[in-house]
């Protein structure tokens, strides 16, 4: 399903590009801003499935699909050699393995090496980073969160900073060195993200505030810095294409909790017992938090769909989602505002993650 939609979204993104392009070359329409494409972005663009990333996941990524169908001259991408940083799950997910053998939630030193592989170096043309911000994408370097404590940035993203950014460098600042041609923002996604992984909604009052201490930046602070991103953008003179953030339930895997009480039979085979009041439910369940909490359980598990309004619990109701879903088309109108506003491209990630 991933490798579907990836592939999807970069075939949209060149259909965007080609009908806003005034270009005419022998390849596809716009074929020349691809001499020197940059993607600034999150886990979506770095190529991040199933909680984790190694080369093969990101050579699938939507970015590089996208050089590939452009007949860019090249596009390279920092590639983590195997297992990942971390190591992806595989499937069967009920055994809850990851490629490395760990099992989550736990990791090896297999998970911990974040190498690049073979003859990789520095810098690439995809920079985009799992887990950044719109705020880290702009002033986060190799440096600065290297000496940030756990509780902002937790070692595992610090081993991906290094891996894919020059030091003093941020995605940013890595993007205008190269003088790019083309440049992809796709970022916006992480500012909501944990709202809809959590299930509560806590207002953050700034940026590098420490976890658990929030679950959402207002669009008061993300704003300002997508704006300077694209003032970054528009200085180098290269094209543009902004792409949007994920609605829910586009944005991550969640479900209604009526759909856990029509499968309750296969659930309870692992120890998962769907309780009663999940039947007709409409609050939407992080599954991927949820489930693998239950599986985590040494006895049976007793899987609620009732939401607890006061603690992260994977569960977001019809107000909570509706909430986060306005707070997504604010971010998004102001998006495709600012991609007309520079005769740039905009892609609305949405129409590929519902194929």
């Amino acid at each position: 399903m991933k490798r579907k939609w990836s592939f999807f979204a970069g075939a949209l993104a060149l259909v965007v590009l080609a009908a806003c392009s005034q270009d005419r070359t022998t390849g596809p329409a716009g074929q020349a801003a691809f001499q020197r494409f940059v993607s600034i972005g999150t886990s979506v663009s770095m190529g991040v499935q199933s909680d984790g990333v190694y080369y093969a996941s990101q050579q699938h990524a939507w970015p590089a699909l996208l050089a590939h169908q452009a007949f860019a001259p090249s596009f390279s991408t920092p590639l983590v050699q195997g297992p990942g940083c971390y190591s992806p799950l595989i499937a069967p997910l009920q055994f809850q393995r990851r490629l490395s053998g760990s099992q989550y939630p736990a990791i090896n030193a297999n998970d911990q090496i974040c190498a690049l592989l073979g003859a990789t170096t520095l810098p690439t043309n995809n920079v985009a980073i799992d887990g950044a911000t719109t705020y880290a994408a702009l002033r986060v370097t190799p440096d600065t969160i290297a000496a940030a404590p756990t509780t902002i940035e937790p070692d595992q993203r610090k081993r991906l900073y290094k891996a894919v950014l020059q030091a003093k460098q941020s995605q940013v600042t890595e993007m205008m060195l190269q003088k790019p041609t083309l440049v992809s923002v796709e970022l916006g996604a992480n500012e909501v993200l944990r709202s809809v992984t959590g299930g509560i909604l806590v207002p953050a009052q700034q940026y590098r505030q420490p976890d658990g201490t929030f679950t959402f930046y207002p669009i008061t602070l993300w704003q300002p810095q997508y704006d300077a991103i694209v003032d970054s953008v528009d200085k180098t003179g290269a094209k543009a294409l902004l792409v949007s953030v994920p609605l829910i339930p586009s944005l991550v895997g969640v479900y209604p909790g009526d759909d856990f009480y029509l499968n309750a039979a296969a659930f309870q085979q692992f120890g998962i017992i769907v309780n009663a009041d999940c039947q007709g439910n409409n609050n939407l369940i992080y599954a991927f938090g949820k489930v693998l909490t239950a599986l985590g359980s040494p006895k049976p598990y007793n899987f609620s769909c009732t939401d607890n309004p006061q603690a992260a619990d994977f569960i977001l109701t019809p107000t909570d989602t509706a909430f986060v879903d306005n707070l997504i088309r604010q971010m998004n109108a102001h998006i495709a505002a600012t991609a007309t506003a520079h005769g740039w491209s905009y892609l609305d990630l949405n129409t590929a993650l519902a194929s």
